[in-house]
C-alpha cells in the first residue's frame, strides 16, 4: 500500500544539481548567441517550467538548494549589470522584485550603548507632574 520506493507525484524534471546548473549555463549561452536578455522568466521557461515559482520548488530540496542560489544569483548579476546602462528602471524594478531596497536603513543605536537614545518620558512627565503640582 504505503510503498515509499515508489514516490507519489511528477518526477522532477532535473534529477540532480548537474542537470539542473547545465541548464541554467545552457540558457546563458543561448542568450548570449541570440542577443537576448537574462531574465528570471526567460529561465523558467527555457528551463521547461511553467513558472518563475517552479524553479524555486528545487530550493525545497537540499541537494539543489545551492543550485537555485547560483541561478538567481546569475540572474540577479545580469540586472544588475543592466544598472550601468542607459535604461535601468526594468533592471531596479526586478531586483526589488527579487528582494533589493533603494531604502537606506539607519540606526539610531550605538554599538555599545553609550550614544543609545532613552527612554525618560516617565522621569520627564512625573518633573512636570511635581512642578505644577498645587500643593
Amino acid at each position: 500500500m504505503g510503498d515509499s520506493k515508489n514516490p507519489v507525484g511528477r518526477p522532477r524534471t532535473y534529477s540532480s544539481p548537474e542537470d539542473f546548473e547545465a541548464k541554467v549555463y545552457e540558457y546563458q549561452d543561448h542568450c548570449k548567441e541570440a542577443k537576448e536578455p537574462v531574465t528570471w522568466t526567460g529561465l523558467a521557461l527555457f528551463m521547461g517550467f511553467s513558472s518563475r515559482q517552479s524553479i524555486d520548488e528545487y530550493q525545497k530540496y537540499p541537494e539543489f538548494s545551492d543550485s537555485v542560489k547560483k541561478a538567481k544569483t546569475f540572474i540577479e548579476w545580469h540586472y544588475e549589470m543592466r544598472l550601468c546602462g542607459d535604461k535601468p528602471t526594468g533592471a531596479i524594478f526586478a531586483l526589488k522584485n527579487m528582494g533589493w531596497a533603494d531604502k537606506q536603513e539607519l540606526s539610531h543605536v550605538s554599538p555599545d550603548g553609550s550614544m543609545t537614545p532613552k527612554d525618560h518620558g516617565a522621569a520627564v512627565l512625573a518633573a512636570l507632574r511635581a512642578k505644577h503640582d498645587p500643593k
